[in-house]
């Protein structure tokens, strides 16, 4: 099979050219294959509508493709962290719904998103299809499962017109209840990873588990990952979610876990969410983006005016 030989093209899997090359064979870095399979292959690839191609799916992205946003400006990682079956899946979905009717997540509006296969995959299952399966919430993302995990990509364009790329994370609950008991354990990385880099965190608790009959179990999973994010997080934004708000958590359980963020990261904030007020969603991956969002890192660079030249001088009429 023919193939890249740059490590971070991931052309043989149908995404577009690194470089930008709409006929793969062209660029000196395709390691080509026997002849009669090139030909086959250069006529499917010539087959692509316009001939145009992109370098990426609308999949969800992995690490490698970070490197296609990098140049535009500042991306804000957002890791979303908690235990299997929380929400968090539910979460990112509801802010995606939001701004797909046009409202604004953290004071910005959607601008594109390099992964709309992968939102639209979650989102289709909040719809009616004219199929017998009704509306229902995102299956949960396991280790197991055919659905891909990675980074979801939202550019948002804020009111002054400057464009921030925001990557959040979509992972199994597994990797961060193995994270919290063994956080150098190999089944960890994942998770490790997300903690390490991201701008700020959404911590997910799960109200539905906390007001039911494993509430205990579910408490002590929760207190493990904050206990391991203490000392992690360091100044970063951390915000705990009352996911699925409706369903009432008993108050001494709520004082409890509140008494242990406020030991271990004294600066969190805290925020509900309920899938019977759908807005509410929304607003809680917006508290994450908005508290990541600082000034522009460098000043925009002005060109000097020279006096020694008239014609290096001009810059135009004032």
């Amino acid at each position: 099979m023919s193939r890249c030989s740059d490590p971070d093209c991931f052309a043989h899997e149908g995404d577009g050219c690194a470089r930008g090359e709409t006929v793969l064979t062209d660029c000196p870095l395709w390691t080509r294959a026997e002849p009669d399979a090139e030909a086959d292959e250069r006529s499917t690839l010539d087959e692509v509508p316009g001939g145009a191609r992109v370098p990426w799916s609308g999949a969800a992205l992995g690490i490698a493709d970070m490197l296609l946003l990098t140049p535009r400006g500042r991306t804000a990682l957002i890791g979303v962290v908690g235990a299997h079956d929380a929400g968090k899946t539910t979460l990112l979905t509801g802010a995606y719904l939001s701004m797909l009717k046009g409202n604004a997540l953290a004071a910005a509006h959607f601008a594109g998103s390099r992964t709309l296969g992968a939102w639209e995959s979650l989102a289709a299952w909040t719809r009616l299809d004219g199929s017998d399966r009704r509306p229902t919430f995102p299956p949960r993302t396991s280790r197991s499962t055919a659905r891909g995990k990675g980074l979801l990509h939202l550019a948002l364009r804020g009111g002054d017109g400057r464009v921030t790329d925001v990557l959040l994370t979509d992972a199994p609950g597994e990797w961060f209840t193995e994270w919290s008991r063994r956080a150098e354990g190999d089944e960890a990385a994942g998770a490790r990873w997300i903690v390490e880099r991201a701008d700020a965190l959404l911590l997910v608790a799960d109200c539905v588990r906390l007001a039911g009959a494993g509430k205990g179990r579910t408490k002590r999973q929760l207190f493990e990952i904050i206990d391991r994010l203490g000392p992690a997080v360091g100044g970063r934004p951390v915000t705990l979610v009352w996911a699925k708000a409706e369903h009432s958590v008993s108050p001494a359980y709520r004082r409890g876990i509140l008494r242990r963020l406020r030991a271990r990261i004294p600066h969190a904030g805290t925020v509900q969410s309920q899938i019977s007020q759908p807005g509410t969603l929304a607003t809680a991956v917006g508290h994450a983006i908005a508290a990541c969002q600082g000034p522009p890192s460098t000043a925009p660079l002005v060109a000097p005016i020279a006096d020694a030249s008239p014609f290096g001088a001009f810059r135009g009429h004032p």
